[in-house]
């Protein structure tokens, strides 16, 4: 089955549209079709299917189970990780306890930072849980962007994107207070109205004590905009939720 990546794909030129029409097809060009609809906005550097070509026989499929870590922090980088399914936590050790700095769901990219400067993996990778990957080892990929520069073009616009879109969070998360910045991250973890996450794991993403994290869902719960399960929080006003983030009064 192919899982859709929660980039924007609403605006794609003639060639784009061969793409998708790819990804309906069976292999050789299923994962690579999917990738390119994942790398970024189509229309800043479109893709032609011989670049889909030459992606889809470099691709490495491997699984790892829900617990085990894919690279540590401190190794020297090897490859670019995609996710196909399931979702990768990256953490660190930071004052003798483990903190967690992002939650990477289906379509998202790792690795290529440390590659392209060459830097040591500057996080553990750990599957939350039975996760599958897409990859490429880092030599490989250059010689690909090397002899393909629209597919350059297209991984720089992806990383523009993805360092635009942490921009964006941090000035969201550094604006409000902690159920402003609560509200905030379930809005953007959000997979069909329900955000897959305990507590502990958003009080580490925020930085903040799970105490503070509770009380600031037990609010939004009195006030009818969330409602808490067991490793689960739903999200049931989510114009109200909005309004939370950004510290608007509720009507």
């Amino acid at each position: 089955m192919i899982v859709a990546c929660h980039h924007d794909l609403e605006r794609v030129d003639e060639s784009e549209m061969q793409l998708m029409d790819l990804m309906s097809e069976a292999p050789p060009f299923g994962h690579a079709a999917w990738i390119a609809q994942c790398l970024g906005r189509g229309e800043l550097a479109p893709l032609g299917v011989d670049d889909i070509a030459e992606l889809e026989g470099q691709l490495d499929e491997t699984t790892h189970a829900g617990g085990t870590f894919v690279l540590r922090a401190g190794a020297a980088p090897a490859r670019v990780h995609i996710i196909r399914r399931g979702s990768i936590e990256l953490s660190r050790e930071l004052g003798g306890r483990r903190v967690v700095l992002q939650l990477l769901r289906v379509g998202d990219v790792f690795g290529d930072i440390p590659v392209v400067v060459r830097m040591l993996e500057p996080f553990d990778a750990r599957a939350v849980e039975d996760s599958v990957l897409l990859s490429i080892d880092s030599v490989t990929l250059f010689g690909l962007l090397e002899r393909r520069p629209r597919l350059a073009r297209r991984w720089l616009v992806s990383v523009a994107q993805r360092m635009a879109s942490t921009q964006t969070r941090l000035v969201e998360l550094l604006a409000g207070d902690v159920e402003a910045q609560v509200a905030t991250l379930l809005l953007h973890h959000a997979e069909d109205g329900t955000v897959r996450m305990s507590q502990s794991v958003l009080a580490s993403l925020l930085g903040v004590r799970r105490p503070s994290v509770n009380r600031a869902l037990k609010h939004m719960e009195h006030e009818h905009v969330v409602s808490l399960g067991y490793g689960s929080i739903d999200l049931i006003d989510l114009e109200g939720l909005a309004r939370v983030a950004t510290g608007e009064p509720r009507s």
